[in-house]
């Protein structure tokens, strides 16, 4: 969205200088009216009479329009630090290697339309949330490069504690955060704005544009269902994939996307999945496949499917919600006692309801950045696991999580089915699929034990808050769990219960699929037999 560069400032010299080519007036004054004036900006009287407003702001500083006072003010902080503290391997001044400032440099898209006054805006937002508010800063907006953009200037040391502001890895992502945030929040504060994008859209966009993606989805369902080299070929075409094998490389273009130049296929697999050879020995096992007329129909099939998959989803409420812009919905979220802020959800993961409402579809490791705008330095990444809890906690809402074992096991005995419906059943395409469904549902098996475990758990845990919060004097059994549980004994048992509600509907779902799936294969299994008890019936005869 925004553009953001740093740059650090070394010795006093390269001090002035910077602070001196942002705040000239060739780049920063722009004619005004008389009507126009305010407060908020200096204004100057040019030889002509025109007026001209200054647009420069600042925080703690004397007189933020004039170049000699803003560096003075920068300067007589870091005397303070010397008179205080008397130390030359640690004085800004004495050192030249020392980080006097640092320099943002904030850029805006001239599709932004956006007014000089309201990126400086922009800018000193974003400053003051940066910084936090305890070091002085200048921002001057420019005007003199076919685009606006503000040069941020702030002195490193601290105005209360006097101590150096520490750039560490991930200060510029959280910068670019908060720079981002307050240039999309910015004037968008409208009654029921409408998302540009939502998770359905979304997942069709990506289907549509995203080539790579899409290559390798079609490489992989034609490589399950053709019989040799040239059928693959065939069914690539019924499928608008067009493959180039007269080169060094293999590449893939997608003929009904406009997809401007062809992939190479190492670069779809680090491992050369898609390689010739490779694909060959994939095809060289195979028995069975969907015709050429219905590959088409039975890919569209599939792919319905797989964009209904998601890991979580919970239902987002009006008043949860402290800003809707078109790109994202921004939710308030609390961890602990202090450490509150927001947490930006993009409008590819919600779809916006008729009642306000959103419906947010996340991944549990989705990564979503938490910004605290009392204090940056707590900025961090938090996963979309955590996200979801914290929604659900402050609603009520019961998070509906699917658990993958479910889509995995759901495609792996698509393609048993599919296969023992057609009678190939004494092949290596059999036995891998086989082996694949019965490693899969040992893993199943093992997901579910985990659920359990961690449900029983939780059902002593609230027993036994309930025995200590309501009883006159708790057991040693109660204070035991507790002890070991490390729970707050005075926490909300709504939220416990809420907890254990969401892991019976996620194991329920589970077993009730996995118990499903294994009568299917059952099934299955009972077709090969018969149908070798067949061949044989038939042989002995012969």
């Amino acid at each position: 969205m925004v553009v953001t560069k740093v740059f650090q400032i070394k010795q006093t010299k390269n001090l002035k200088r910077a602070i001196d080519y942002i705040t000239r007036d060739d780049a920063t004054l722009i004619k005004v009216a008389k009507h126009e004036q305010d407060d908020a900006f200096d204004y100057t009287l040019s030889d002509s009479g025109e007026i001209h407003k200054k647009i420069i702001s600042g925080h703690h500083l004397i007189d933020p329009s004039n170049r000699d006072a803003i560096y003075d003010d920068f300067i007589l902080l870091k005397q303070s630090v010397d008179e205080l503290y008397d130390n030359d391997m640690l004085s800004d001044l004495k050192n030249d290697n020392r980080v006097l400032a640092h320099h943002i440099v904030q850029s805006f898209s001239p599709d932004d339309h956006l007014t000089p006054e309201e990126v400086n805006e922009i800018g000193r937002k974003t400053a003051l949330e940066f910084t936090g508010g305890d070091y002085q800063f200048v921002v001057a907006t420019h005007m003199d490069k076919g685009f606006l953009h503000n040069h941020i200037i702030f002195n490193t040391t601290n105005e209360v504690t006097l101590k150096k502001f520490r750039w560490q890895k991930g200060t510029k992502k959280s910068l670019e955060h908060i720079s981002d945030k307050h240039a999309e929040l910015y004037g968008a504060k409208i009654l029921e704005p409408k998302l540009r994008n939502s998770y359905t859209a979304y997942s069709a966009w990506r289907r549509k544009n995203n080539y790579r993606f899409e290559i390798k989805e079609r490489l992989d369902f034609l490589l399950k269902h053709s019989l040799d080299w040239k059928d693959f070929l065939q069914k690539a075409k019924a499928l608008n994939l067009q493959i180039d094998t007269s080169g060094k490389y293999v590449t893939y273009q997608l003929t009904n996307q406009p997809q401007k130049r062809p992939v190479r296929d190492r670069t779809l697999s680090k491992k050369g999945r898609y390689a010739i050879e490779k694909m060959k020995e994939q095809l060289a096992v195979n028995e069975v496949g969907y015709t050429v007329d219905a590959i088409k129909e039975k890919y569209e099939e599939e792919q319905t499917k797989k964009q209904e998959d998601f890991e979580m989803k919970v239902q987002i409420e009006p008043w949860q919600i402290s800003e809707i812009t078109r790109q994202s919905i921004y939710i308030p979220v609390t961890f602990g006692l202090e450490q509150k802020g927001t947490v930006s959800i993009p409008a590819r993961m919600v779809d916006q309801n008729e009642d306000g409402s959103f419906t947010a579809y996340f991944k549990k490791k989705d990564y979503f950045y938490f910004i605290n705008s009392d204090k940056s330095e707590e900025n961090r990444f938090i996963q979309g696991s955590t996200l979801a809890k914290q929604l659900s906690l402050n609603s009520g809402e019961v998070i509906l999580t699917k658990n993958w074992e479910i889509t995995k096991l759901e495609r792996l005995v698509q393609e048993y089915n599919f296969l023992a419906r057609n009678k190939v059943t004494n092949s290596e395409q059999f036995q891998e699929m086989q082996e694949r469904f019965l490693l899969q549902l040992e893993e199943t098996d093992q997901t579910l034990k985990q659920l359990d475990d961690k449900t029983a758990y939780l059902n002593k845990v609230l027993g036994a808050l309930s025995d200590y919060q309501d009883g006159l004097v708790p057991s040693e059994v109660t204070l035991a769990i507790l002890e070991k549980a490390k729970v707050d004994k005075n926490m909300d048992r709504s939220h416990l219960r809420k907890e254990i509600k969401e892991l019976q509907i996620e194991r329920e779902a589970l077993r009730e699929t996995r118990n499903r799936i294994v009568k299917d294969y059952d099934f299955a299994h009972k077709m090969k037999q018969e149908y070798e008890a067949e061949n044989q019936h038939k042989s002995n005869r012969l």
